[in-house]
């Protein structure tokens, strides 16, 4: 996202492609977001938008990690790049050969991802989706369309490997989301627990919550462990 008004701040992503060309005026990137406005979906990508352009986002100036689990739609080129986040986290588990489809699917994201993108990638071989055009937006169209049908048996199979490490390494009621600070021997919540705190070993208590998903995104705005929320002010 390189919407920039003028006289105003650049939006965070400009610094990690400052090398790359722009191929269409800064004058048509801020027409054709203002003519249409946003539809990101993604909370990790607001946080690299410009400050100026998160009042022209249609889902929220700013997002709630929380607010993930309402957003995230299986058409969002983001979503599919994530897919390799989340299986080299289970990497040593995995099948390899669903490793190498995740990372053929994130790869084919990125190239959409930048091929829409006011980024000239031609002289690395990319192509050009001209969003800022309606016939580039037909083209977008039809091809997140094939992304998203391919990425979909990939997501499936990546989320069963996923059930199945839950499942083969923690009981059923830690799984299923059933246990929570409970002091088994006594039935009840420990005062003075923390909710987000693993108890003692001997209490059989696993709910853990990580700060970071109870933070805000916000366009120009800091990373997740350092925009951290109230529990109640995420809505929980």
């Amino acid at each position: 996202m390189l919407y920039q008004p003028p006289n105003t701040p650049p939006p965070p992503s400009r610094k990690y492609q400052k090398h790359l060309p722009i191929r269409v005026t800064r004058e048509t990137i801020n027409a054709a977001v203002e003519r249409r406005g946003i539809s990101c979906t993604h909370v990790d990508a607001l946080r690299f938008f410009a400050p100026d352009a998160g009042p022209l986002n249609h889902h929220g100036a700013s997002l709630m990690r929380t607010d993930q689990l309402r957003l995230e739609q299986k058409g969002c080129v983001h979503a599919h790049m994530d897919l390799l986040k989340i299986a080299l986290k289970l990497q040593p588990f995995l099948d390899a050969n669903l490793l190498c489809d995740v990372l053929e699917v994130s790869i084919a994201a990125r190239k959409l991802d930048v091929e829409a993108s006011p980024y000239d990638v031609t002289s690395y071989g990319g192509g050009v989706v001209p969003v800022e055009t309606e016939e580039g937006r037909r083209l977008y169209r039809s091809r997140q369309k094939e992304l998203m049908e391919r990425a979909e048996p990939v997501r499936k199979r990546l989320l069963h490997e996923y059930n199945t490490f839950m499942h083969l390494s923690f009981d059923d009621d830690f799984v299923g989301g059933e246990k929570s600070v409970i002091d088994s021997s006594k039935g009840s919540e420990q005062e003075g627990q923390d909710p987000n705190k693993m108890t003692d070993s001997s209490s059989n208590s696993y709910e853990y919550a990580a700060p970071e998903r109870f933070a805000r995104a916000q366009p120009g705005g800091l990373p997740w462990r350092k925009n951290l929320v109230d529990k109640t002010e995420a809505g929980l």
